[in-house]
């Protein structure tokens, strides 16, 4: 689709248009300028084009795998309120006994050292099975000892179970560490691990060692009572006296239930507002502000539209459309991503089980929809920078979730575009169908009428502690009160 963008020059308000081709992603000045580098290097830009999927078109996957996803299990000793797992149906637990039957499916698969291999430990909270995932990573690693070029390992934890051990254990296994928190806006995600003193030392102590290596980040997400990606920057650069502090994730929250809808942005001007203070964040500290995907962002998106990299190449924004990054739980099942369970159904009413890895080649992921088949995707001006947005969400949660998307990727989409034109910051961006909330910016150009409130039933979530995993209380599936 081709949008106008009318923008002007940060400095001297000098007003132009411009014309940008979403599909082919092409930006051209009112002249019929092509704003593009002088010499196109197809050999750098993706060549594969991506293969539409939906539930009437399932997803496939690969025996052949460069990135592996194993959840351990979703047991978590935190019951957050925005957790993407909060209402996932809970499977039955495995334990260390599971093993070597794990690792019988694990050797089905086929790796290559030469196009790399990265394997990711999740949860749940990963370390309510550290007498799992102990001997199971080692395991893992000792397969691939005669790589020159070992595999990538990686998990991310609230931190609250981090002690000497299992730290010392991620150092010299070669692990890399996210630690989810939101900074200053830890309170409405849930407990924080820095109340407790000793636990709070633990975690800085391994930061310090960690860091060194670039192996640490703490991951937070934005929702709508924190919103400002440097006042996240700022809270841990105090925490941790780095100014150098390594952050990751960085995005609005997905609306993957009703807590979610509720961290959400909820009206027009808390979206305009958003955009507003979400540019000035970046554009005034140059996006040094301690997130490295702010700037891969950016510069992305400014090297595929100076490099013309047409959208029939997009691939989503997870990577878990592609076929060989499989999630898998340590019974061998494969499902739509590491944030699901085998025994869930997704918002499309299909079952996120899509097959096991002996039988790789016969997986059929039905719950994921790509962005091709979305009613919105193609049409959109954010496209290349949001990228379908999360493939399994639908109805309600979509809409709440793209809303947040747009919001978002406009911001990163007016950054580049002030780059790439050498000042000029879109102010309205028109295209057909496109809503005119979305149309302006910056929320200055129209009137915008709120939509009416809809009544609000109150419900109540119940989180419940059900068992015991090595001695840690875990929580169950939430469950809601009306």
């Amino acid at each position: 689709m081709i949008f106008e963008i009318q923008a002007e020059r940060i400095g001297d308000n000098e007003k132009q248009v411009f014309y940008y081709d979403n599909q082919t992603n092409v930006l051209k000045d009112n002249a019929g300028n092509i704003f593009e580098y002088p010499t196109i290097d197809n050999s750098k830009m993706p060549n594969v084009e991506v293969v539409p999927f939906d539930k009437h078109t399932p997803l496939k996957k690969s025996r052949n795998v460069s990135v592996l996803k194993i959840q351990m299990g979703l047991s978590c000793n935190y019951s957050c309120d925005y957790c993407s797992q909060k209402f996932v149906e809970r499977p039955a637990e495995t334990s260390k006994k599971d093993i070597d039957a794990f690792l019988e499916k694990f050797d089905t698969l086929n790796f290559s050292e030469e196009q790399g291999l990265k394997i990711e430990f999740w949860g749940g909270e990963p370390f309510v099975y550290w007498k799992t995932m102990k001997p199971l990573a080692e395991a893992i690693k000792e397969r691939f000892s005669h790589w020159t070029k070992e595999p990538q390992l990686s998990v991310i934890t609230n931190g609250s179970i981090l002690n000497k051990e299992i730290c010392a254990w991620l150092y010299y296994m070669g692990f890399s560490v996210s630690i989810s928190h939101d900074g200053p806006g830890q309170a409405v995600r849930g407990p924080d691990p820095f109340d407790d003193p000793l636990q709070k030392n633990i975690i800085l102590n391994f930061y310090k060692i960690m860091r060194k290596q670039n192996r640490i980040s703490f991951n937070s997400m934005l929702n709508h009572e924190n919103r400002s990606r440097k006042a996240v920057y700022d809270w841990f650069v105090e925490l941790t006296g780095d100014p150098n502090v390594m952050l990751g994730e960085g995005t609005i929250v997905d609306a993957y239930d009703e807590d979610g809808i509720n961290s959400s942005l909820s009206s027009k001007k808390d979206h305009f507002d958003y955009r507003k203070l979400a540019f000035n964040d970046i554009y005034s500290t140059q996006g040094n502000i301690g997130n490295p995907m702010i700037l891969s962002k950016v510069d992305g998106f400014v090297q595929t539209l100076l490099g013309h990299g047409d959208a029939k190449f997009l691939g989503q924004k997870c990577g878990m459309d592609l076929p060989n990054v499989v999630a898998t739980d340590m019974r061998g099942n494969v499902f739509t991503c590491q944030n699901v369970s085998a025994v869930e159904t997704g918002p499309n009413g299909e079952k996120h089980l899509g097959g096991t890895l002996e039988n790789i080649e016969d997986v059929e992921i039905k719950a994921a929809t790509h962005w091709m088949n979305r009613k919105g995707c193609p049409s959109c001006p954010v496209l290349h920078i949001c990228k379908g947005s999360c493939m399994f969400l639908d109805d309600k949660y979509w809409d709440v979730s793209c809303q947040n998307s747009y919001s978002d990727g406009i911001v990163f989409f007016s950054l580049a575009f002030e780059k790439i034109t050498k000042g000029f910051v879109p102010v309205t961006i028109k295209g057909d169908g496109l809503p005119l909330d979305r149309q302006d910016i910056w929320g200055a150009q129209y009137i915008h009428d709120e939509l009416p409130k809809k009544k609000v039933i109150p419900i109540k979530v119940v989180s419940e502690i059900v068992t015991k995993i090595d001695d840690i209380d875990v929580y169950g599936k939430s469950k809601v009160l009306v």
